[in-house]
């Protein structure tokens, strides 16, 4: 009975590793929807920015293809209209607005096919200010929390957006660029040892103090920047944004938030279709992506030292060029007979290679351990300290 219990077993196996698999390709993957994305909050102290894109099938390797040309504009309850201007492919903006709160505004949209749509009625809060924005130091790294609260007791629900930024090197310094047409090495006249990056959050931050004694949020962890990385090296700046949210925007933000934080295991909620609150005005059975809220939004930022921090967090930080310890010396057997133009394909970074004058040499490395400017900008920002 044992053998004939293993032979089975190796039968079935045989069967299973024999038989076909066919993929399963729903067709929902290439449809044909194209569905209206709107992503924007109306601010009442400040500009309003609005995004309008159109959705994209599963498979597809392209982009959201941005809705120019449109007519948008912020509308109150008593017909006054607050135009915003397109200020690049399906990005909206308005002037800087003071709305006044306690009044409800939607948002009305015309896309350049003439179909309009709006958003629900929503009344405009006045969100709360920090109590307190900070980084502490763990023996990790570094946690950004926050504190804030509402005197009245009626701001229940919060969003929080962020950016960061931070200043960084290249490996290595290059103060000279070989010009073909000349044939000659000059000195370089733009910095590209120097850079800055920006990202803006990757995943939703949200709160409720409903279930508390208090309407206040107390150390909320915001973000965590571990001790080894490169953000931390010279310069770090975070930039947060405060949101006061109505019920329904808060239940919006937490399916979203379910939707694309917590997927990935057994035991993770199953995805759900998420209802905004925008709306086609001659087609109500077509869905429009995003919810438009509207509230005062509190805005703060701050600066994260070198010098703030223990030595031996920023001593030995190089996270993302640690594969850049090879300096070559030139002229080089290694590289006899070529220029850096004809190896690496371009000469507006690079310094010659071989045929110098006797006793004229340089050290030189590849453009990725050279030019910062391949993973961020070399302009620094308006609000980055001298």
């Amino acid at each position: 009975m044992h053998r004939l219990l293993i032979f089975l077993c190796w039968a079935l196996l045989g069967l299973a590793g024999s038989s076909c698999l066919k993929p399963y390709e729903p067709a929902i993957i290439a449809g044909p929807n194209r569905y209206l994305v709107v992503d924007g909050h109306i601010n009442g102290r400040g500009v309003t920015t609005v995004r309008l894109a159109y959705s994209i099938n599963l498979d597809s390797p392209d982009r959201f293809p941005p809705e120019s040309g449109a007519q948008v504009y912020i509308e109150d309850d008593r017909s006054a209209r607050y135009p915003l201007r397109e200020a690049g492919p399906g990005r909206y903006v308005s002037a800087t607005l003071a709305l006044p709160a306690g009044r409800s505004y939607h948002l009305r949209i015309i896309t350049r096919e003439r179909q309009e749509y709006a958003s629900d009625l929503v009344v405009l809060p006045q969100t709360p200010p920090y109590d307190k924005l900070a980084a502490t130091l763990q023996p990790d790294g570094l946690q950004v929390y926050l504190n804030t609260h509402d005197d009245s007791g009626n701001i229940q629900h919060y969003r929080w957006e962020y950016d960061e930024t931070w200043e960084f090197t290249s490996a290595f310094e290059s103060i000279q660029v070989y010009k073909k047409p000349l044939g000659r090495v000059l000195p370089r006249k733009e910095n590209i040892y120097r850079c800055w990056r920006t990202e803006n959050a990757a995943t939703v931050k949200t709160f409720s103090t409903v279930r508390l004694t208090q309407a206040a949020v107390r150390d909320y962890r915001l973000l965590f920047v571990p001790r080894d990385d490169i953000r931390l090296r010279h310069l770090y700046s975070l930039n947060v944004r405060q949101y006061a949210l109505s019920r329904p925007e808060f239940d919006y933000w937490e399916a979203v938030k379910k939707n694309t934080d917590n997927l990935g295991t057994l035991f993770d909620p199953l995805p759900s279709q998420i209802q905004g609150n925008v709306h086609s005005l001659y087609r109500p059975d077509e869905p429009v992506l995003g919810f438009v809220g509207a509230s005062t939004v509190t805005e703060q930022r701050i600066f994260v030292r070198r010098q703030d921090l223990p030595v031996e967090w920023t001593k030995f930080i190089n996270k993302g060029y640690e594969h850049c310890v090879d300096l070559d010396t030139f002229p080089s057997r290694r590289y006899l007979d070529f220029t850096y133009d004809d190896f690496f394909g371009d000469s507006t970074y690079r310094m010659p290679v071989a045929r110098l004058r006797p006793g004229e040499a340089y050290t030189a490395s590849t453009q990725d351990c050279v030019d910062c400017r391949l993973r961020g900008t070399n302009v620094k920002p308006d609000f980055w300290p001298q």
